[in-house]
């Protein structure tokens, strides 16, 4: 049996509840446990008027073992479906920072993408790089990269808006979508975010002048058939990224 077919059997299980799964496997363990007697005592030529005790013999230890049975197969299946939910959430939360992973920023980008060309409204993106996060490792060890990268998620995070995405785009970058927003706003909140971390001051453990905390921010926007996919805006607001950087970091690119 297929994974699909199989799929609608196990959230029917999930939904009856181990009492429930308990009755049923009651139900369906002495009829078939006796069948399956009655079949080999056929097969053996036993007379049916000496079926009864072999009959009962094989249906009592099928009713006895089947609800223990049919609740630990519902409790495994709960655990499995549990352990699938916690997996996927992951794959969609940055475990380190909590804000979403490249893949759902992905997932939530390409759905705006369409939305934006269906409606001929501009999508921006930002893509934040921390500066002088390798130096920070190498010089304080990678907890202290882990202090860094959470606070200055929480400082992006704190300057954007409900419907605005965060996501942790690689080691030391991050990325935001920015639905239903013109180019000049998309450069005033990028300039809002190089800010708020421009103004962080995280003591680190061990570290007597705490470092300095800046980003370099490139902005594309998807306007009037510029880009023809996320991939294509992603590679524009990497390449004002790189020119913003070789201008000197700590700054926004277009």
């Amino acid at each position: 049996m297929s994974a699909a077919a199989a799929s609608p059997y196990r959230h029917w299980l999930l939904r009856l509840g181990p009492r429930g799964a308990a009755l049923l496997a009651v139900l369906l363990a002495a009829p078939l446990a006796a069948l399956i007697a009655a079949a080999v005592l056929a097969l053996a030529r036993v007379p049916v008027d000496a079926w009864a005790w072999p009959l009962l013999g094989a249906a009592l230890p099928a009713t006895l073992a089947a609800p223990s049975a049919a609740r630990l197969l519902v409790r495994l299946l709960h655990e499995l479906e549990e352990a699938r939910g916690e997996a996927e959430r992951l794959a969609l939360i940055d475990p380190l920072t909590g804000v979403a992973s490249r893949r759902q920023f992905f997932q939530f980008a390409e759905a705006e993408f369409a939305r934006s060309r269906r409606a001929q409204v501009p999508m921006p993106v930002l893509v934040i790089d921390l500066d002088g996060l390798r130096h920070i490792n190498d010089a304080h060890g990678h907890a202290a990269g882990d202090q860094v990268l959470l606070a200055v998620a929480g400082a992006c995070r704190g300057d954007l808006r409900d419907y605005d995405t965060l996501a942790r785009h690689g080691g030391d970058s991050f990325a935001v979508l920015l639905p239903h927003t013109g180019s000049d706003t998309a450069v005033t909140i990028a300039e809002r975010v190089r800010t708020a971390v421009a103004g962080l001051v995280l003591p680190l453990a061990g570290v007597a002048e705490p470092p300095a905390l800046r980003v370099t921010v490139g902005v594309a926007t998807a306007v009037a058939g510029n880009a023809d996919s996320v991939d294509d805006l992603m590679e524009q607001a990497e390449q004002a990224l790189s020119r913003a950087q070789q201008a000197g970091r700590n700054r926004v690119g277009t």
